[in-house]
């Protein structure tokens, strides 16, 4: 099961509307382009020593003796960027100031945006602030639905 991350923007409320759910979670994107997925997720440096790395790789193992080994580097490589790049934004937002408010484990983002305001909701009401009213559930998590894809189309879970 995913995990969704949930930052709120520096000097925000808990139950500030520009949080940002980020899933934590395995990329095939990530996992066929690193470099270029690092660079639009503005990994600046992270793409471009990827991108670096890669093309060292290509041209050190030119020769059929070192194949194996270029294959290997480039496999860990990537499987590093796919299963960490969640980690990395996350990092980067919270060296802007931005706050990590809450993880919450599920698979779907709407589902995760709902416990997390359900969350900021009961906070507010133990505090006193307002009445708390439970939302509907979407109708996509009333019942259960069967998923044809492995997720290489769909958005990668942020917001």
């Amino acid at each position: 099961m995913a995990s969704y991350l949930v930052l709120t923007p520096p000097a925000a409320l808990r139950n500030d509307k520009d949080a940002r759910f980020i899933a934590d979670k395995f990329s095939w994107i990530a996992f066929i382009f690193p470099a270029i997925w690092l660079l639009f997720k503005r990994q600046w440096i992270a793409g471009i020593a990827v991108a670096i790395l890669q093309s060292a790789v290509t041209i050190l193992t030119s020769e059929p003796r070192a194949m194996l080994a270029g294959l290997l580097i480039e496999l860990a490589l990537r499987l590093l960027v796919a299963l960490e790049g969640p980690a990395f934004i996350a990092r980067r937002l919270e060296a802007h100031g931005w706050t990590l408010q809450s993880i919450i484990a599920t698979d779907d983002l709407t589902l995760a945006e709902m416990i997390y305001d359900h969350e900021t909701a009961a906070h507010a009401t133990t505090s006193g602030e307002t009445k708390w009213h439970p939302p509907a559930l979407p109708p996509a998590a009333k019942k259960s639905e069967t998923r044809t894809g492995f997720g290489l189309f769909e958005n990668y879970g942020e917001r």
